[in-house]
Formats: C-alpha cells, sequence, structure tokens
C-alpha cells in the first residue's frame, strides 16, 4: 500500500515537472521568436521588438563615424542628449576599397557600440550619390569612367557625378550594400540597427542627363508599371502629379512627353523613376540578406516656385512621392531633410497616413519641431543633424529625457486624434485646439522664451500637457454643462505609470481658471555644459562655486488637468 501511493507520487512529481518543462520551452520559444523577428513598419508606425518605438534620434556629422577612434569620445555624448537612437554613415569608399574585398571594422563597431551605450543605429549608406554627387564612391569607381559612366550636361561636359542610366553602377553599389546587409545580419543579435537609408539626397542639379542615350530613353514609353499605379491610386495622388498627368489628358499609354506634356516636369518624373528604380534594386537585394525596414531622405524644394535642377531633380521630394511609391516598393518611407522655418508645412507634405509616415533624419535643432512631429503628425523619427554639436544644449537634452519618458503614452494616442502638438512663437502668440470636444486655447506667456509642447486627451475630462511658456484654458459646453478644471497636478511618469510631485491651486491656476504650464527650473550643471567654463571670473581670482554660478533655465515638464462638469 505504501509503495503504491509512493509510486503514485512519484508519477505525479514527474508529470508536473514535465508539464514546467514544457512551460519553460515555451517561453524560451516565446522569447526567441521575438527576439529573432526584425523591425517592422505597421499602420505608420515602427516595431520594434513589437512594440511600437519612436526614434527619438540625432545624426552625426558625415564624417565622425569613419573613425573608431573618433567615434570614441562621441557615444558620452549622445548619452548626455538623451538620445535613444544614432544615424551613423557608412561610405561606400571605405566599405569596398577594393573591388570585392569588404572591410567590416566600422559596421562591426558601430553595432556593438551603439547596443553597449544602450542605443538603436539606423545606417547611412552612402554610396552612388550624397547630396546628389558621388564623392564617396571607392577610387576604382571613379577612375573607370567607361565602366561607370557619369552625367553630361547640356554644353556636353561630362561631370564627376554618377549617371543614374548605368547597370554598372547600380550592380556594383547593390553588391557592397547588399554585403554590408549581410554582415549587419550577421552581427546584430538584439535588433540594434532597426532601419536602413540607402543614397543620400540623390539627384542631379539640371534637368536632365543629356547623355545621347538617356535622351534616346526619355522618348519611349512611361512604363506600364508607372501607368497602372496612377491609375489605381487617382484619388490619393499628389496634386503635382496629378495635375500634370490630366492637363496631358490623362493619357494611359504614349512617351514622357506624350503622357506629362513637354515641359520640366515631365523630365523630373522621368528622372525620379530612374533614380527610384535604381535604388529599389540596391534595396531589394540588401534585404534579401536582412530585411530591414528602408527609407530614402530629400533634399527639399526650397521655393515653391523652384524648378527641377535648383534643387536635386530625380530626388524624392513630396512633389514626385507617387513615382517613388510606384517604382521602389522596397523603400517604405519617402522623407524630409529639414533646415527651412516652415517645418510644420512640410511635414503636412510628407505624412501620409495611408502608406507614408513622418521620418524626420535631418533637421535643424529645435526640439518643438520634435514635439510637434511627434503628438501632431505621428511621426516615427526626429533627427537633428549635426547631434554631436548639440552637446550643452540642455533645453535640447531635457525635451529628449521627456519625449523617451512620455514613449509609451505618444505611441499609443498616435493616429486617434486626441493629441496634438504645440507651438507658439512672437510671431503665432496664440491658438486654438479642438480635441475630443474641448476647446483648449493656448496664449504664449513671454514671447522671448521658447514655448512648445503637446496635449493629450488620455480620458474623459482628463488632459495631460507637456511643454513649457504657455497657459491653456479648457472649455466645453454641451446643453446645461459647462466644464471647470477640478485638480491639476505636476508630475512624470515612472515605469510607465503617473507619479504626483505637485499639486497647483490658487496663484500657480489663478484658481483654477487655467493650466500655466510654465515649465521647471533646473540647474545647467552637467559635464558637458560649455556655459560654466565661460562665466566671468577677474584674472587672480579663485573661482568658488555658489548656487549663483550655475545658470538655471525653464525646461518642459508635465501637467494632468482633471476637469468636471456642472450647470450653468
Amino acid at each position: 500500500m505504501i509503495s503504491s501511493m509512493h509510486r503514485n507520487k512519484s508519477n505525479n512529481n514527474n508529470t508536473v515537472k514535465k508539464i514546467h518543462l514544457t512551460l519553460f520551452m515555451a517561453m524560451l520559444w516565446c522569447v526567441a521568436f521575438s527576439q529573432s523577428k526584425l523591425p517592422y513598419l505597421k499602420n505608420n508606425q515602427l516595431w520594434v521588438n513589437d512594440k511600437p518605438y519612436l526614434m527619438i534620434a540625432g545624426e552625426l556629422h558625415n564624417s565622425s563615424a569613419s573613425s573608431i577612434g573618433y567615434m570614441q569620445a562621441i557615444w558620452p555624448k549622445l548619452k548626455s542628449l538623451n538620445l535613444n537612437t544614432v544615424l551613423a554613415t557608412i561610405s561606400w569608399d571605405q566599405f569596398e576599397p577594393e573591388e570585392g574585398k569588404f572591410d567590416h571594422q566600422l559596421i562591426d563597431y558601430l553595432i556593438e557600440n551603439a547596443e553597449k551605450n544602450n542605443l538603436k543605429l539606423v545606417v547611412v549608406w552612402f554610396g552612388s550619390w550624397k547630396n546628389g554627387q558621388s564623392s564617396y564612391i571607392p577610387l576604382w569607381v571613379k577612375q573607370d569612367t567607361k565602366r561607370f559612366p557619369r552625367v553630361q550636361t547640356a554644353d556636353g561636359r561630362t561631370t564627376e557625378t554618377l549617371s543614374v542610366f548605368s547597370d554598372e553602377s547600380r550592380d556594383a553599389d547593390a553588391k557592397a550594400f547588399t554585403a554590408m546587409m549581410k554582415r549587419i545580419g550577421a552581427q546584430d543579435e538584439n535588433q540594434t540597427v532597426i532601419m536602413v537609408q540607402p543614397e543620400n539626397e540623390v539627384g542631379i542639379f539640371q534637368d536632365i542627363d543629356y547623355r545621347s542615350e538617356v535622351l534616346k530613353e526619355y522618348e519611349n514609353q512611361v512604363p506600364k508599371l508607372l501607368i497602372d499605379y496612377l491609375k489605381s491610386n487617382k484619388k490619393t495622388l499628389k496634386e503635382e502629379v496629378k495635375s500634370i498627368w490630366e492637363s496631358a489628358g490623362s493619357k494611359t499609354s504614349g512617351t514622357w512627353k506624350e503622357v506629362f506634356g513637354n515641359n520640366p516636369q515631365s523630365k523630373e518624373f522621368f528622372m525620379a523613376w530612374h533614380y527610384a528604380r535604381y535604388i529599389n534594386h540596391i534595396a531589394t537585394s540588401g534585404r534579401k540578406e536582412h530585411n530591414l525596414p528602408m527609407f530614402v531622405n530629400a533634399w527639399i524644394v526650397q521655393k515653391p516656385d523652384d524648378l527641377p535642377g535648383v534643387y536635386p531633380n530625380g530626388g524624392p521630394v513630396s512633389r514626385v512621392m507617387d513615382i517613388y511609391k510606384a517604382a521602389a516598393p522596397a523603400i517604405d518611407v519617402v522623407c524630409p531633410d529639414i533646415y527651412l522655418p516652415n517645418y510644420k508645412e512640410i511635414y503636412a507634405q510628407y505624412y501620409r497616413k495611408f502608406d507614408n509616415p513622418l521620418l524626420v533624419p535631418e533637421s535643424s535643432l529645435d526640439p518643438a519641431r520634435a514635439f510637434v512631429g511627434f503628438a501632431e503628425f505621428d511621426a516615427i523619427c526626429f533627427s537633428p543633424f549635426a547631434i554631436e554639436d548639440a552637446v550643452g544644449d540642455v533645453l535640447f537634452s531635457s525635451s529628449y529625457g521627456l519625449l523617451n519618458e512620455l514613449m509609451p503614452i505618444i505611441t499609443k494616442y498616435q493616429g486617434t486624434g486626441k493629441m496634438s502638438g504645440i507651438h507658439l512663437t512672437s510671431n503665432h502668440q496664440d491658438e486654438v485646439l479642438q480635441i475630443s470636444g474641448y476647446e483648449v486655447a493656448l496664449k504664449i506667456q513671454d514671447l522671448k522664451k521658447p514655448a512648445f509642447g503637446l496635449i493629450v486627451n488620455t480620458a474623459e475630462h482628463e488632459f495631460l500637457v507637456v511643454g513649457m511658456n504657455f497657459k491653456a484654458t479648457f472649455q466645453k459646453a454641451s446643453g446645461n454643462q459647462i466644464a471647470y478644471i477640478g485638480k491639476i497636478t505636476e508630475g512624470r511618469f515612472v515605469k510607465g505609470e503617473w507619479v504626483e510631485e505637485r499639486w497647483l491651486n490658487g496663484d500657480e491656476t489663478y484658481h483654477h481658471e487655467l493650466l500655466r504650464a510654465l515649465g521647471r527650473e533646473i540647474s545647467t550643471a552637467s559635464p558637458y555644459q560649455s556655459k560654466e567654463t565661460d562665466l566671468k571670473v577677474k584674472q587672480g581670482d579663485q573661482f568658488v562655486y555658489s548656487p549663483g554660478s550655475v545658470e538655471s533655465i525653464i525646461m518642459p515638464a508635465m501637467y494632468k488637468v482633471i476637469l468636471y462638469q456642472r450647470s450653468k
């Protein structure tokens, strides 16, 4: 009897152990599957490790990543700026200095050190073109102009820029790019590299490549692939393409001049098609080895009346977005590099909810642009250029710190219509937002200081407001009910949970008449803060630290506003 009981107990224990082992193995399989799944785009968001991800990023100077020794001092600077992603270049001339011999040192180093510094990495491939020119091609390509032909001008001169009408150039570039992608796949075990940009600001500064074979190609039929795209997407085409096509009679066959007219735009569409097909070939080849999302960036149109060639003709400007969408399905996003002040207008030109998320790989250094991009235009990336130069900009680094904290909130509410960016200036001192039935009136506090942030309707009668240097009132009238502010707290998110730090009332809210989102005062004390070393100390005097020796700056803060309704 006792022996039988022991046997039953032993069998039960073995069964439990097997169940535990099965569950444990299933858990390991799930973890391994999750880790093996590469970043991807879904619903106009970038997903990394199966979670929506914002690239709160910065792009390095062109030559910073060309040297391991030079980069050693850059990593701590990037960390001090609160980036979560860095855009760094790999150039064809360094990667393949001799044909067929690939140097993996830099790409290996970037992956390893980005991961060590808890940063994601976007690789920018300087291949056939950078800023419309071919200065980053290997010497063996530069020297062989017969095998790798160059653009020709109208007066017959040969330039140093590779012609897009060359299978040899395209295939050589693709071979190197594919070798790099294969290496990334072999070295990157933890999804450190999350996107790739093949080429950089492509296009030529003239109306067309005047090589005889190119002019002959221009007289050929518009590819059926493009015609089919135009017919299938007629209702959503960009106006610049749609109006040119329709003014020529919306033809469904013919030469470029017959379908689009004998005009500069016809040549631009022709050039854009061939640049897009060239890049698509390279991207497709690379993605076969390691299937990461890819994007192309544009040297954007500077003035509305600029003709193609004033800006790089054939590049992925918003005017020809549809040409790129038709010709380059391996490219996920067409992106603007923005240094102009009318950035919101440019955001709107490149953001297309159904097929083109906003991704800003280059911009001037302005945190307001990041808040507006992520909150109002559902951006997946904001990345100022020459990011290492921002070290010591406490407003920028603190703003980036807040955006990292807010990532789960921002990604949750992107695309819902419940969130908006805020940016007020001396030329735009007030604004009224309509959010979830509420009228939110914003007004700048101090005309001499930055005023920016975001606002999210997080629950019924509840708003999260982030920012600095503005006031906000909330109105909602429905029938005999009117809304009032019931509670305002200042706080922050810790591990995704809201933590109250201050209750605001009385003078701070004018007795709950409005929210005064003035921001938070912090010290500039930082190992990278240059202003501390610029203090005026007379020669021979000893510097002694005091509260007045470190400048205080106003930073964005977070506020939660709870509203209630009562009878009028």
